[in-house]
């Protein structure tokens, strides 16, 4: 579990152990496991900075699932604002650009209730597109909470500038969903009877 403030500081926290089974194409978390996941990292953040954050925003790779929800929620009873975000890379569904560029990076569009973003694509301030394979747009499937799709969706193309460890100044997914695969790997290797560091800085 990873979280960052407004400042871009990021803290690391292992999670509880649950059952994966095979069949499941994503794992979901029962109402009381991510209730308490949750807390975990609320207790942490108040232990570090001395008070709670007015706003929570949780991304997340896959959908949410009732019982997911229903724990998350519980746990921020006591926060001001809050979004539940679900995104995810699609391929399917892709927009055509008159030219020979792609979509301008930050383009985004509606289909019904799912909206798609363009993390990737033709950059302006460089007049040209940087990378050699055609960009696919983020799908947000799920929203819950009080903000604005629009506010959103400049949050997530904010996070995507923020990899420490690259030049590149802008990628497919918010660091938010990008250092939680990349730690998970490392989190791996950490034996079960250690504590993992916290700090954002020695996952660089």
């Amino acid at each position: 579990m990873q979280a960052f403030d407004e400042n871009g500081e990021g803290l690391v926290l292992r999670g509880h152990n649950f059952h994966w089974t095979d069949t499941e194409r994503s794992p979901h978390i029962s109402a009381d496991m991510a209730n308490n996941l949750l807390e975990m990292v609320l207790s942490r953040y108040h232990e570090e900075r001395k008070q709670l954050p007015q706003r929570v925003v949780i991304h997340k790779s896959s959908r949410f699932e009732s019982a997911e929800m229903e724990g998350f929620e519980n746990a921020l009873s006591r926060i001001s604002k809050h979004d539940l975000v679900a995104l995810t890379s699609v391929s399917e569904i892709r927009l055509a650009r008159a030219g020979q560029y792609p979509p301008l990076r930050g383009t985004n569009f509606n289909i019904g209730d799912d909206s798609f973003l363009y993390t990737n694509g033709f950059l302006q301030n460089l007049g040209k597109y940087p990378h050699g394979h055609v960009p696919s747009p983020l799908q947000i499937t799920d929203h819950v909470g009080d903000t604005p799709r629009s506010q959103l969706l400049r949050e997530i193309l904010i996070l995507t500038k923020m990899n420490w460890n690259s030049a590149n100044f802008s990628g497919l997914l918010p660091i938010t969903l990008r250092f939680s695969r990349v730690v998970g790997e490392i989190l791996r290797e950490v034996p079960e009877d250690q504590t993992p560091q916290p700090k954002y800085k020695y996952y660089m």
